[in-house]
């Protein structure tokens, strides 16, 4: 068993070596050879800049649905660039955290809903929701799908669904703040924002939204 400097220094020269060269395969099959995932998420917690960065970026190629929690903390960490490491893993963790089948059918339902096509993901997302409902990215999307569609009391309820699922998911809260506006619940929607943003520093969007909305509020108490 090596000592724990000994790893540290492997996984800060396997990330230098993948900086240099943009091989993922290689950088992800040094990493496996002497890391858990479990290892990755502490050093993603307490380790230094660069051994951060590295973690974040080895739980996005190795990480587990395990991996989701340290990675969602990870998002609002001083540095920007493992909070952008930490993102890319997030969200790919979140596709992964169900059997193939269910990935294949989510990423489907991606495709239609990223084009629009609201009305068409309805009915395969209500089923993924029912055959794996535990996948929270199942619930954000069919969230999207009732957003689009404005009902936003559906939509309201699915983004819920999914937060009691991952507490962690940024662009839920986001998502739910807007379905809150609609129905004018503007306290609530500000909450939500403040949440998504406490959650992921960089998310600008939510934060040109809640001005806009605090502005609105104190226009509506005059």
């Amino acid at each position: 068993m090596t000592s724990p400097l000994v790893r540290t220094t492997r996984l800060a020269a396997a990330y230098r070596r993948y900086l240099a060269s943009a091989d993922a395969p290689q950088f992800a099959a040094e990493v496996d050879e002497h890391y858990a995932a479990s290892t990755l998420a502490t050093l993603l917690n307490r380790g230094e800049v660069e051994l951060r960065r590295a973690a974040a970026l080895s739980l996005g190629m190795l990480g587990n649905v395990n991996s989701i929690e340290p990675l969602g903390r990870a998002l609002c960490d001083d540095d920007r660039g493992v909070r952008l490491a930490a993102d890319d893993s997030f969200r790919a963790l979140l596709v992964r955290a169900a059997a193939p089948l269910h990935q294949q059918q989510l990423l489907q339902v991606m495709h239609l809903n990223d084009g629009g096509e609201y009305a068409a993901a309805l009915a395969p997302t209500m089923i993924l929701v029912d055959n794996a409902p535990r996948y929270s990215e199942a619930y954000h999307q069919l969230a999207i799908c009732w957003h689009g569609l404005e009902n936003y009391e559906n939509a309201a309820a699915a983004y819920t669904a999914c937060l009691f699922r991952c507490r962690f998911h940024y662009l839920a809260w986001q998502g739910l703040a807007r379905c809150q506006i609609a129905m004018r619940e503007l306290p609530a929607a500000a909450r939500s924002l403040e949440r998504c943003i406490d959650l992921s520093p960089d998310v600008e969007s939510a934060r040109m939204q809640l001005r806009a909305l605090r502005r609105r509020m104190r226009r509506s108490d005059v």
